[in-house]
Formats: C-alpha cells, structure tokens, sequence
C-alpha cells in the first residue's frame, strides 16, 4: 500500500533529545535496563517542547485514569475466576494478516493535538478494509471533519475517544476530499453527506478480549501515556526509561506479539519516526493495557454500485409487474398499448392507470432498448 507522507512542520530545538537527554546518554540507559529499543534523533524528538505537545492531544484526567485502571483491574479479577478464555494466536498483526496489508496509510497530525481523530479513523479505516474483504479499499477519512466539526478549535485542547465515537455512530465518517486535514483550529466546513456511519463502539477492558478482538474483528483504538523518551524511538520493543510525563496519547492497535511481550501500534506521526509510523510497546508499559481502556468498533461494508452493472436492469422488475397486471385489467392493457406503445384506439383511462401508464413512458425514456420487448409482451 501506498503510505500518505506528510512532512513534520516546526524548529529544531537545541540541548538534545528526551528533555535534555543526549542520544547517546539515552542509548547507554535503555542497554543498562537491558531493554531492546533503538533510540536516535527524530523528527519529533528535534521539536521544541510546545511543538511537541502538540504531536499528543488525548484529553483524559487523573481522575479517569484511575476509574479506568481500577474497572480494568477489577475486569482481570473476574477473568481469573471465570473458565479459561479461548486461546488466542501467539502473535497477530494487521499488516501481514492472512498474507495481506489490511491498515491504511501513516498519517501526519503534526503540532495540533488531534491524535484520538487520527486513531478512531485509522481503527475504522483497517476495519472497513476487513469487513469488506478488500485490503486494498483504502478509503481515506476526514480527520478534519471528525476533529473540527465534531470537537472545534481544539488543537491545542485535544479531545477524548468517546465523543468522537459517538460523533462516527450519530454523524458518519466522511471522505478526506470533502475536507481535508491541515494543523491548526479551523472552522466546520459543510462535507456533504457522510460515506458511512459506525453501527456501534465499546470498551474493551482484559487483555484476553483485546487480543482476542484483534485476532478475531481487527486492530482497536488505544490509548497511552507518552514520556519524554518515547520521542525519540527508533525501533524494538519500546520501555520506558528516563524523562518526564509528556501527556496522553490516542494510536491504533495492530496487533500483539508474546514472544516479545508487546503491542504493535500505529502512530500518526509520519512514516519517518519509529518503524515507518509503527512501533511496539511492551505489555504494561505506559498504563497502555492498565489505566487506558481500548475501543472495539462495529460497521457494515457499504453497499457499492457495481461499475459494469447495467442501470436499465434495475426497472425491469417493475416493468415485469405492470406486465402481470395488464394480463388481467383489459382496461390497464388497452391503455399501455395506446399511449406507451402507440398501438389502436384511444381508449378512457382512469386516472390510476395514467398514473402507471406515466411511470412506464419516463422508464422507457431512460432505457428506450426495452421499449420493444415491453410492447411485444404486453400484446
């Protein structure tokens, strides 16, 4: 597939990565915690402290977040009481799934804080791609639309997954032409009708269901708290190691690995951080599976016309059924023949068999071939 690059805007900032961190001090810290991640200069991490503020943008509490890891720590509780869940695969990623790439391209929401628009329309935009059995859809949604219509001058407020679910099952996704995306406050611009709407969304609390929903449905909306470090990944299975609480952050979640222990995630900051726009983080890191519930959601593949499919045969049910009364309403026949085939007398018509003898004329002004098979069956 075919990834959508947009370039990282803003300055460089002088001292170094991770807040004041060298690469090379980063580097040495993360060998001695005996993790396996790849720390270098990125474009996020050369941002000044603002700009990159403005690369998160999930807008959750401390309050939330401790109601969240207290339902999910209540949630494994019962999962330990109940029967064993189903087993699910050892491993699970959605860009390599039953040997196709069914995840859209990486995204770019630069420094506006518009990270859960990226993450809820990346999750629909896969799913779509899977309900449909068609890896290669691709359809690309308006972040700007979900974001600006459903949130407003929020880019430096950020927002939360719920309401912009609840804007995707009310409002609808719409097409990225309609609108598309650029990284600052903006007002609601009118996008026309919506190409689909999500039928229904949920929490996701256990790891269990998580991996379960991923093996099964397809990747889920996640959420995380991102730290200083976490800027300047390069690769490998991210831990946490040194540098302050950034902020929260909404991603996608691809998949799992439990040979490495991790979740593989997509991010929206370009295919030049991490792996091309990916990265993996290790189960438990940075309240991912423990203070952050993650979102499944519910779709339909819509109904798409069939470019070969010949509109006239739409009418021929119709066509048929007016045949199949005419066989028993002389008056109806008479009538058909008269002002749609030109055929004898003029005959007295009611006004309810002017009314079908009307809906045939503009049938057969569209689809003037089946004018003559019409005319030869009615007699």
């Amino acid at each position: 597939m075919a990834t959508k690059k947009r370039s990282a805007s803003g300055k460089s900032r002088s001292g170094g990565s991770s807040g004041g961190t060298s690469g090379g001090d980063l580097q040495a810290a993360i060998n001695r915690s005996g993790y396996e991640w790849t720390a270098a200069a990125t474009p996020v991490s050369n941002l000044s402290a603002a700009e990159r503020k403005g690369h998160l943008g999930l807008q959750i509490s401390a309050a939330e977040l401790a109601a969240t890891a207290r339902a999910i720590e209540a949630s494994e509780a019962l999962v330990s009481l109940s029967a064993a869940p189903i087993a699910a695969p050892a491993s699970v990623d959605w860009r390599n799934r039953n040997g196709a790439n069914w995840m859209t391209s990486v995204k770019d929401q630069q420094d506006c804080g518009a990270c859960v628009s990226f993450a809820v329309l990346g999750t629909i935009e896969a799913r779509l791609n899977i309900v449909c059995q068609k890896e290669n859809f691709d359809k690309d949604f308006s972040e700007a639309n979900l974001f600006f219509c459903g949130c407003g001058n929020c880019c430096q407020t950020g927002w939360y997954f719920e309401p912009a679910l609840e804007y995707c099952r009310h409002t609808g996704v719409f097409e990225n032409s309609a609108f598309p995306y650029t990284p600052q406050n903006q007002p609601c611009r009118p996008s026309g009708s919506p190409f689909m709407k999500i039928t229904s969304w949920k929490q996701v609390l256990t790891v269990a269901e998580r991996k379960n929903l991923l093996a099964t449905k397809g990747p889920l909306v996640a959420g995380m708290t991102v730290f200083s470090d976490f800027f300047d990944y390069a690769g490998g299975v991210y831990r946490h190691v040194s540098g302050g609480e950034e902020g929260g952050h909404a991603i996608v979640c691809v998949g799992y690995d439990d040979a490495q222990r991790c979740w593989i995630c997509k991010n929206s900051w370009n295919t030049t951080w991490g792996e091309a726009g990916y990265f993996k983080i290790g189960y438990g890191e940075c309240g991912i599976d423990t203070s952050f519930a993650m979102y499944d959601v519910d779709l339909s593949c819509p109904q798409q016309p069939q470019p070969d499919a010949d509109p006239c045969s739409l009418y021929v049910p119709a066509l048929r059924r007016v045949l199949e009364a005419a066989r028993f309403n002389l008056s109806l026949r008479l009538c058909l023949r008269y002002y749609v085939c030109g055929r004898g007398l003029r005959p007295w018509c009611s006004s309810a068999t002017m009314s079908v003898a009307r809906s045939v004329q503009e049938i057969l002004r569209q689809c003037p071939r089946l004018r003559a098979s019409f005319c030869q069956a009615l007699g």
